[in-house]
């Protein structure tokens, strides 16, 4: 993998997760969308697609129920696929299946080490909404929602 190739997926990953979290529709960080995305940009769109449906098979029963932390579906898929397709050899789309479990649980457990932070802004929102400007805190809203993915792309970027 090049320089090049790890920005891409870097940037990848951000956007789906950042569109994943602002539109309310919960399907753009599935593998079944990200997998094919990741391989168009890496230049081989096939493995993409047999990987997102691989993936998507692997990643479909996980959900958090009470207080367990799922395995991150959208980490996994990213790197699985770029390991896959940068790999190019026979048998790296199996390895990248194998992996990208692994990988999703490793990046969930990093999520929630930022926990504390995010939840250590709670007085700075209160501010915000007790201010009531709902325009200034909506795009306060929007610009939080890009900074909280920029701990987990930057372990996708060195990760591929």
């Amino acid at each position: 993998m090049t320089l090049s190739s790890a920005l891409v997926c870097a940037f990848v990953y951000w956007l789906m997760r950042y569109l994943d979290n602002t539109t309310g529709w919960d399907a753009m960080a599935r593998p079944i969308v990200v997998a094919p995305v990741v391989g168009l940009v890496l230049g081989d769109f096939k493995t993409g697609i047999i990987m997102g449906a691989s993936l998507e098979a692997i990643f479909m029963g996980i959900s958090a129920i009470g207080g367990a932390i799922p395995a991150d579906a959208l980490s996994g898929t990213v790197i699985a696929v770029a390991y896959a397709i940068g790999a190019g050899s026979e048998g790296a789309m199996e390895t990248g299946l194998a992996l990208a479990m692994s990988i999703g649980t490793l990046m969930s457990s990093i999520s929630s080490m930022f926990t504390p932070l995010w939840a250590g802004l709670a007085p700075w929102w209160e501010k915000e909404a007790a201010e009531c400007n709902p325009v200034k805190f909506s795009a306060l809203n929007w610009i939080m929602e890009g900074v909280r993915g920029l701990p987990q792309t930057v372990v996708i970027f060195l990760g591929v």
